[in-house]
């Protein structure tokens, strides 16, 4: 028994020590590719994590902030907990008041190394052997969150658009350079203390400040054992920093994004009917959820204003 033990802790210290090499390898290549760019922190909280997750977040997926083709029932937009995030343009302003659920999500899975990564299946075609590979039973939801995620990582871009889904943080470093080389490459996020009920905000004072970039990548987490982001450049599309204040007295640094081009989307985008607007219409905005990530490439101007 006691050699037993003995074995579980060497194989419990050894897997921490190879995670703890893992994210200062990692936290190494970013520094370097991106040495004016701190690390979000969000991206710091997946670092920390030591081991991949059997059960993870199935039910926060950012499906309605990735694929634009996507249609939604009406049954569908009820139950989905991310509508109220959107809103039309003209409230971007002080004063507006909103409910939202900005509850912090704790279940993000860890990155794995890119050599890792590189060597792990990760398409549709491997579902069976993915589902192996994590103990995951071929009819349960993270199956098929799993194969969703999949899906969408292969779905054609849009048109003018660029996407890759991102399984290590090197591969997501790589994207950023390549697509925002030249510039100076500040990253925004939704930033909230700790977690908060769901409850009314207001616009604070200073109502909304536009992040003016020549380029922008956005990030968006996605259900999987492990950390994978779906990356993909943005045109057309807004980006604000904005100040919010709970009714509790919490201060949120909230992003927002507005998309000014949307007549391309499907009609039935959970956007339009939350907001009834047709596509093509009026700007689609929404609040950038926790963990999610824009990349914005500035000129020397745009970075020393920010």
């Amino acid at each position: 028994m006691d050699s037993l033990l003995l074995a579980i802790f060497v194989l419990m210290v050894t897997s921490a020590h190879a995670a703890m090499q893992n994210a200062t390898s990692a936290q190494t290549y970013w520094r370097t590719m991106l040495p004016q760019t701190p690390i979000p922190s969000s991206i710091q909280e997946v670092l920390r994590k030591a081991k991949e997750m059997k059960s993870f977040d199935i039910e926060r997926a950012p499906t309605v902030f990735i694929s634009y083709k996507c249609a939604a029932s009406d049954a569908q937009i009820h139950n989905d907990p991310n509508v109220p995030l959107f809103f039309l343009k003209s409230s971007l302003k002080s004063g507006t008041k909103k409910t939202l659920d900005l509850t912090k999500i704790s279940s993000t899975p860890p990155f794995i190394s890119g050599e890792r990564a590189e060597a792990t299946p990760f398409s549709t075609s491997k579902l069976p052997e993915i589902l192996n590979i994590f103990s995951i039973e071929r009819d349960s939801a993270e199956a098929v969150a799993i194969q969703r995620t999949l899906a969408e990582c292969e779905e054609p871009p849009l048109d003018g658009e660029r996407k890759r889904c991102v399984t290590s943080m090197e591969a997501m470093v790589e994207f950023i350079k390549a697509e925002l080389s030249g510039s100076d490459v500040h990253v925004v996020e939704t930033t909230v203390t700790g977690g908060v009920p769901r409850q009314e905000y207001v616009v604070g004072v200073k109502g909304a400040r536009r992040v003016r970039a020549e380029a922008l990548v956005s990030c968006h987490p996605e259900p999987y054992p492990r950390a994978v982001y779906y990356c993909h450049t943005t045109s057309n599309i807004e980006v604000y920093k904005v100040h919010l204040v709970g009714a509790n007295g919490v201060a949120v640094d909230a992003v927002a994004t507005c998309h000014i081009e949307t007549s391309k989307w499907d009609p039935n985008y959970t956007g339009f009917k939350m907001l009834k607007v047709k596509p093509g219409t009026e700007p689609i905005c929404h609040f950038l959820p926790l963990g999610h990530l824009i990349f914005a490439g500035l000129s020397k101007k745009d970075s020393f204003a920010l």
